[in-house]
């Protein structure tokens, strides 16, 4: 992104830090920086089962990445973070949003190059900013292709494919016990990448989508954010018509900032701006994490620099930085995955079990309200909602003869209780009973002997 600021400006306005790190020459130079340490692991593989795991977001790095005096270490740090992190914060992905490098020369997609080899085994995208390459993705050989193209990533297990000029990509990813669609797209998507990308999401059409790219949304000062130009087209062409896409992610303004829209499906998608090259040490290796929880229905959002947090005696002005904590930059988007999913890709329960599956020796009575527990049957019952006639009998399956039956106290209507199709996802039984009795606890019950239950 072009600003009155400098890159310059910014890194040598780093209190009195040194532009260059103890552990790197400038990049321009025939000494450039070395190849970083190969990362470590202190806790092994995430676990791609738990409900709760992470996407990491690195943005635009091109401060760091530049012939003119740069320094790639922050960029390596976080990626070596990841890596050692990878098990303990279930990271499953990292995608970076463009803009890798400040000119886009031979010399600095080298260093960006090597400085990426600090990811190890770790999956991830990335995808051309506008200071990386120029014109849209049908611009042909450049150094960043050479260095970001599809051999890159060919290794990776999440990787799907590229278009066939090779600057747009996908990943499936799989995090929560499901696959993910992340599409990687150029800053300036073609209409023929614009036709390859839908034809991802058609092939894929049962997967969630996260859409990455450079240019989306841009922020006002308090962080309230509108469509780009470029991110207006991408949502008429491409977002709003494909529901699978809930959450959109760009860099290139600054500052931060987000925003939620309605697509034609009349669902939400969550597009956001992350970028914070004008803040300290040219972002300083800042990296986001998106931490799904998809038991509590929430993404968490939160930014921070593992480059700064690993310093021993950081500075006033690094520690304000180790960790921001503004609205646009530590927020929560609620999310009913379920729910939002459903059009596309309903969740898969397991099958009803039968009562002689889920009951153990010794079980006094066990009651369910489907066909095998309803002794009048579910067709006497009648459709979702109907009314549970009294002297209704919900059999005791164990055999012990502990059955219910059902009465209406005092004046209760028939909607009192009601029949439901609604369960728990793990629940054996596909069916329940609603208690609706409005003004007082008594007004239905469900009645027998009174057993012991274990």
């Amino acid at each position: 992104m072009e600003n009155k600021l400098s890159r310059r400006s910014l890194l040598q306005a780093a209190a009195a830090v040194p532009i260059l790190s103890a552990a790197s020459t400038t990049v321009g130079t025939t000494t450039a920086s070395a190849t970083p340490a190969p990362a470590t692991s202190s806790g092994g593989r995430p676990d791609t089962t738990d409900p709760r795991f992470t996407i990491a977001v690195l943005p635009d790095t091109q401060y760091l990445l530049d012939d003119g005096g740069s320094d790639a270490e922050p960029v390596a740090a976080t990626l070596r973070h990841l890596v050692r992190e990878q098990a303990r914060d279930n990271i499953v992905f990292m995608a970076h949003l463009g803009d890798v490098t400040e000119h886009g020369t031979v010399t600095e997609m080298r260093a960006a190059s090597r400085a990426f080899d600090a990811a190890g085994r770790l999956s991830y995208s990335v995808l051309a900013g506008n200071h990386d390459v120029s014109g849209d993705d049908q611009r042909g050989d450049t150094p960043y292709l050479r260095a970001f193209g599809p051999q890159r990533f060919s290794r990776m297990k999440t990787y799907g494919g590229s278009s066939p000029d090779g600057y747009n990509s996908y990943h499936v990813v799989r995090g929560g016990g499901r696959e993910w669609l992340v599409l990687a797209l150029d800053w300036r998507a073609s209409d023929a990448g614009l036709a390859w990308a839908q034809a991802v999401l058609d092939e894929h059409a049962t997967l969630p989508a996260i859409l990455t790219t450079h240019d989306l949304v841009w922020a006002e000062d308090d962080g309230a954010a509108q469509l780009s130009d470029n991110g207006q087209r991408l949502w008429d062409r491409l977002i709003r018509g494909n529901d699978q896409i809930f959450l959109a992610l760009g860099g290139h303004y600054w500052p931060s900032g987000r925003t939620t829209r309605t697509n034609d499906a009349g669902h939400p998608v969550h597009l956001h701006i992350t970028n914070y090259q004008d803040r300290y040490y040219g972002g300083a290796g800042m990296v986001r994490y998106y931490s799904f929880d998809l038991d509590r229905g929430v993404i968490d959002v939160e930014t921070f620099s593992p480059w700064l947090g690993a310093k021993q005696d950081p500075t006033p002005l690094e520690s304000e930085h180790v960790e921001l904590s503004g609205d646009v930059d530590r927020f929560t988007v609620e999310i009913d995955f379920d729910e939002r999913f459903a059009a596309f890709a309903p969740p898969l329960l397991p099958v009803p079990l039968p009562p002689s599956a889920v009951m153990p020796r010794g079980t006094v009575a066990y009651w369910r309200f489907d066909e095998a527990g309803l002794a009048t049957g579910l067709a006497t019952m009648g459709a979702d909602g109907a009314p549970v006639a009294p002297g209704t009998v919900a059999r005791d399956l164990t055999g012990n003869g502990n059955d219910l039956t059902s009465s209406l106290l005092h004046a209760s209507g028939p909607e009192t209780l009601t029949w439901s199709a609604e369960h728990h996802d793990a629940q054996p039984a596909h069916a329940s009973l609603r208690f609706d009795g409005g003004k007082g606890p008594t007004a239905a019950r469900c009645c027998g002997p009174a057993p012991m239950l274990r």
